[in-house]
C-alpha cells in the first residue's frame, strides 16, 4: 500500500513522494512504515523525539538500514493516514524550488549576454536598487525560507542536539550568499552608487537549494525502483481465500480473509488465482508460475503440479482448479522469509558513518571554508566569497552508493538471495569455488543399483532379514542414501513380513572411519519358513575404513573387487556387518546433475578454480570428477577432515563453498532451503539451479565493477573540483576559482551519475545463458534483445530438455557474430 500525501516536516532526511505502509496492528496500535528517502543516520534520534512530540504518537523507533519505522499510536487521537503524512516530506520541494528559481538564474545568467536584456536588469525603481535585483530578492526569499524552512529547522535542532550534517553547511553557505546579497542591496540603496549593480549572489543560494532538492529526489529513484520486488512479493498473497469444510468429505465453501489462514486448512484455488499459502495438492491438476520466487518467466518457472506436489504461496496458478492443504502460514511461509532476507540484507549493506567522525568532519568543512576566505579576503571579496562557499557545498551530497541495495534486488528478482554486502564483497575476491558433491555435483537422489550378500559366516541372514536389519537402521536417517535404502528395502519386503524392531545404542561415528553403529532387537517375523523369533544384533553400516580399520572386521578379497568395479562405475558402496562379520555391501548410483558440467566449464571460463569434497571413496570421487571436468578432489572426509581442507584451501584461495552450510568458508552458496532464514549461506538460489551458482558470483563481480566506477564518479568530483579549482588554481591563476553554482550543478551531476548508473545496472543485468559449443568449450551469452535465431533457440531451451542433456551446438563463427 503506498500513499502520495505531501507534508509539512521539520526535517530534511525524509526527502521523499511516498512511504510504504508495510503492515497495520490495529489491536495493539502499531503502524509499521518504510520510510523510502531517510538519507542521514545521525538524525535518527532528532526524528524519533520529532514524531513523538505529535499529539497520538506514543513510542517511535526507526531504523536507518531498512528504512523501517515502527510506531506506537493512539487511534483514538490520531490515524494512520495522520502517522503517513507526518512522515511524507516536500514531495513538491523541488517543482516550487525550481519555479522560483529559473526567474533568478535568467536574470543572473541570460539576460546580461544581451544589450536589451542588461538594460532591463539595470532599471532603477529606486536610488541604487534595480529592477534584477528586486526581482532574484523577492524569487530567492520565497525559495530561501520555503523548501529551505526545512534546513534550518533541522539545523537548529541537530545543534540543540550536539549532532552536525550537510543541513549546516547548506544553512552556512546558502545564509552567506543570501546575507550578502541583502547587506549589498541596502548598502546600494543608502549609498551614492547609481548604476553600479551590488554585489548580488541570489542565484547561488537558490540553485544550490534546488540542485540539492533534485539530487536527493533522483538518488532515491534507484533506491525506490530496488524496494519494488519486495513491495511487489508483499502484494502476491490475496486478501480472500476460500477454504473447504472438511468431515470425511467437502461439506461446502467459505471465503475467509487469507490472514486467518490455518496449518491444515483445505484450500480451492480456482484459475489464474495466486496461492494464499505454501501448501501440499491434495487433489486437482493444473499449471504454476513460479516466476515471481525463483526469477523470470520462462519454461522452466512454469511446472506441472499434482496430487502430492507442494506449491508456495505468492505463485499464480494457471488454467486448472486444484485443492491444496496448508502447511506454511505467515512469516513461516517461503514468500515472507524471502520478505524478511531481503529486508535484512539491507541492514547489512549500510556502514553509517559514526555521528562523533561525522561531526568533526563537517566542523573540519567549515574551519576550510572560513580559513580560504580570511586569508584572501583582502584581495577579491567576490571571488574568495564564492569560492568559500563553494568549499561548503561540495561535501554537500553525501553520496550513498545504491549498487549493493540495486544488486540484491536484482539478484531477488532472478532467484538468487544474496545476503548483505560482505556477500557482495566476497563474492568478487572468490578465486576457487568447491562444491560437496552428494546433492550438488550429484541429483541426490539413490537409486540401489545392486548388492551381495556374503552370508556364509552367519547363514540366518537372508536377504528379507538383511534389508529388515538394515531398513530400520536407516528409517531415522534424513540422508538420501539412507532414504535409499528404506525405500528399497519396503519395495523388496513389501507385505511378506510383519515385524517389530527395536533399535537402541544408535551411535552415527565420523573419527576414524564414516557410518553408524546400533543394536536392533527383532522381535517378530511372519515368513512361511520361519517361526517366531525373538533376535539380537549388532549392525555396522559404513565405509570401508569404519568397518576394516575401525571395528578391525575381516573383508573378504571377492567383497573389496566387487566394491572396486562398482566404485569405477561412479558407484558409492556401502558396507554391512552384523555382529562383528562382514556380511555384504551395497552399490547405490547418484545420477550427475544435468547442469554440473556447464556450471564447472562456466566457473572456469570466469577464471575461477573448481574443487570437490566428499565422504565417498577415492575411486567413486574420481569416476564422478572426470564426468564433471574436475580435476582437484579431496575424498574420504569425515566432517572434521572437510573443515581442515577448506581452511587449508583458504591459505591461498578465496573459497565459495556450495552446498554444506556446516562448513564456514569465505563464502557459503545454498541450494533451495525451505528454512531461508535460519539458513548459515551468504547466497541462496532459489531455484535451485546449479548454473545460478555462476550466475550469482558473476552478479557480484557486475556489482562491485559498479561501485568502483561511482567511487571513481565520486573521487572525479570531490579531488578535481576541491583539490584542484577551489585551493590550488585560484592562488596561481586569479581568474580560474570554482564558482558555487558550478559547484552546485556538480552535486547535480555527481549524484545524476550515481543514480543513473544504478538505475543502467538494474535495468540491463540478466542472468547469463552457458552453452556448450561443439568442441565441449563453455561459451557464455547476455540475455540481449537480438535477432539471432541462435540466441532466441537456446533461450527457449527448458529445464527438462537440458535433463535430457540437450545441448545447443553452435559452430564458432556464429557465436562470433553474437
Amino acid at each position: 500500500m503506498t500513499s502520495n500525501h505531501s507534508s509539512t516536516s521539520t526535517s530534511n532526511p525524509i526527502q521523499q513522494e511516498e512511504t510504504i505502509i508495510i503492515s497495520t496492528e490495529d489491536e495493539r496500535n502499531i503502524i509499521e512504515l518504510h520510510i523510502l528517502k531517510l538519507h542521514d543516520p545521525s538524525i535518527i534520534d532528532m526524528l524519533e523525539k520529532q514524531l513523538c512530540k505529535v499529539n497520538g504518537i506514543e513510542n517511535v523507533e526507526i531504523d536507518f538500514a531498512t528504512g523501517n519505522a515502527i510506531i506506537n499510536y493512539n487511534k483514538t487521537l490520531l490515524g494512520t493516514r495522520y502517522i503517513q503524512k507526518e512522515i511524507s516530506e516536500w514531495k513538491k520541494s523541488f517543482y516550487y524550488s525550481l519555479t522560483f528559481t529559473i526567474p533568478i538564474f535568467v536574470i543572473s545568467m541570460i539576460l546580461p549576454k544581451f544589450e536589451w536584456g542588461l538594460g532591463i536588469i539595470k532599471l532603477e525603481l529606486l536610488h541604487g536598487l534595480f529592477v534584477g535585483d528586486l526581482i532574484s530578492f523577492l524569487s530567492c526569499m520565497l525559495v530561501q525560507f520555503g523548501v529551505g524552512k526545512k534546513f534550518y529547522l533541522a539545523t537548529f535542532k541537530e545543534i540543540r542536539d550536539g549532532t552536525f550534517t550537510k543541513n549546516l553547511l547548506i544553512v552556512i553557505a546558502t545564509s552567506a550568499a543570501f546575507i550578502v546579497s541583502c547587506y549589498s542591496m541596502i548598502y546600494s540603496i543608502c549609498t551614492d552608487t547609481s548604476f553600479t549593480r551590488p554585489l548580488i549572489m541570489f542565484d547561488t543560494s537558490a540553485i544550490l537549494i534546488t540542485c540539492v532538492a533534485l539530487g536527493n529526489y533522483l538518488e532515491n529513484v534507484a533506491k525506490r525502483n530496488s524496494l519494488k520486488y519486495v513491495t511487489g512479493l508483499l502484494s502476491r498473497i490475496p486478501k480472500t481465500t476460500t477454504i473447504l469444510h472438511v468431515n470425511g468429505e467437502i461439506t461446502g465453501e467459505r471465503i475467509i480473509p487469507t490472514e486467518y489462514l490455518q496449518v491444515g486448512d483445505i484450500a480451492k484455488i480456482s484459475p489464474g488465482m495466486m496461492i494464499p499459502a505454501d501448501g501440499k495438492v491434495i487433489s486437482g491438476l493444473s499449471d504454476v508460475t513460479e516466476s515471481m520466487i525463483f526469477g523470470e518467466v520462462t519454461e522452466q518457472t512454469v511446472r506441472k503440479v499434482r496430487r502430492g506436489d507442494d506449491v508456495i504461496g505468492g505463485c499464480v496458478n494457471g488454467s486448472g482448479t486444484f485443492e491444496m492443504q496448508v502447511f506454511r502460514v505467515g512469516n513461516d511461509s517461503i514468500l515472507s522469509q524471502i520478505i524478511k532476507f531481503v529486508e535484512d540484507s539491507q541492514v547489512k549493506n549500510q556502514s553509517t558513518i559514526p555521528t562523533y567522525a561525522y561531526r568533526w568532519f563537517i566542523l573540519g568543512i567549515i574551519t576550510l571554508g572560513i580559513m580560504i576566505f580570511t586569508l584572501w579576503v583582502f584581495t577579491e571579496l567576490e571571488m574568495y566569497l564564492n569560492l568559500s562557499i563553494s568549499i561548503l557545498i561540495l561535501p554537500c551530497f553525501s553520496l550513498v552508493s545504491t549498487d549493493i541495495r540495486v544488486g540484491s534486488d536484482i539478484g531477488a528478482r532472478n532467484g538468487i538471495l544474496i545476503k548483505g554486502k560482505r556477500a557482495f564483497s566476497e563474492g568478487t575476491k572468490i578465486t576457487k569455488v568447491v562444491f560437496n558433491k552428494t546433492g550438488t555435483l550429484t541429483q541426490g537422489r539413490f537409486d540401489l543399483t545392486h548388492y551381495e550378500l556374503m552370508n556364509e559366516n552367519l547363514k540366518e541372514i537372508t536377504p528379507e532379514i538383511f534389508f529388515t536389519l538394515i531398513g530400520a537402521v536407516e528409517s531415522s536417517s534424513e540422508h538420501p542414501i539412507g532414504r535409499c535404502i528404506v525405500d528399497y528395502s519396503k519395495q523388496l519386503l513389501k507385505e511378506r513380513y510383519d515385524y517389530d524392531v527395536d533399535v537402541s545404542n544408535f551411535e552415527y561415528i565420523t573419527d576414524g572411519g564414516t557410518g553408524i553403529k546400533c543394536d536392533v532387537l527383532l522381535n517378530t517375523f511372519s515368513y512361511s519358513s520361519f517361526y517366531n523369533t525373538s533376535r539380537s544384533y549388532q549392525v555396522l553400516i559404513g565405509n570401508i575404513d569404519f568397518i576394516s580399520k575401525l571395528h578391525r572386521i575381516e573383508i573378504p578379497k571377492s567383497a573389496l573387487i566387487i566394491k572396486e568395479n562398482q566404485e569405477l562405475l561412479g558407484r558409492t558402496t556401502i558396507l554391512v556387518a552384523i555382529n562383528n562379520t562382514f556380511i555384504g555391501l551395497l552399490s547405490l548410483s547418484d545420477l550427475i546433475n544435468p547442469e554440473t558440467k556447464l556450471t564447472i566449464g562456466a566457473l572456469k571460463s570466469m577464471g575461477i578454480k573448481v574443487a570437490m569434497i566428499t565422504s565417498d571413496e577415492r575411486l567413486t570421487t574420481q569416476t564422478i570428477a572426470s564426468q564433471c571436468g574436475i580435476d582437484e578432489i579431496y575424498s574420504q572426509l569425515s566432517s572434521k577432515d572437510k573443515i581442515n581442507v577448506t581452511r587449508s584451501l583458504q591459505l591461498s584461495d578465496n573459497i565459495a563453498l556450495v552446498g554444506d552450510n556446516d562448513i564456514k568458508a569465505d563464502i557459503n552458496i545454498s541450494l533451495i532451503n525451505d528454512n531461508i532464514n535460519n539458513d548459515d549461506a551468504d547466497i541462496i538460489i532459489l531455484s535451485g539451479s546449479l548454473i545460478d551458482v555462476a550466475s550469482s558470483l558473476d552478479l557480484s563481480r557486475k556489482v562491485f565493477r559498479n561501485m568502483k566506477l561511482n567511487m571513481i564518479i565520486i573521487t572525479w568530483y570531490i579531488g578535481l573540483s576541491l583539490g584542484f579549482f577551489a585551493m590550488f588554481a585560484n592562488p596561481i591563476y586569479p581568474n580560474i576559482y570554482l564558482h558555487p553554482i558550478l559547484a552546485s550543478f556538480l552535486i547535480l551531476l555527481a549524484r545524476l551519475s550515481i543514480a543513473f548508473s544504478s538505475l543502467f545496472f538494474l535495468k540491463y543485468w540478466k542472468k547469463l545463458n552457458w552453452i556448450e559449443n561443439f568442441n565441449g568449450s563453455v561459451v557464455k551469452l547476455k540475455y540481449e534483445k537480438r535477432r539471432s535465431c541462435h540466441v532466441i533457440d537456446w533461450f527457449r531451451v527448458t529445464k527438462r530438455e537440458r535433463n535430457r542433456d540437450f545441448h545447443t551446438r553452435i559452430e564458432n563463427e556464429n557465436i562470433i557474430d553474437l
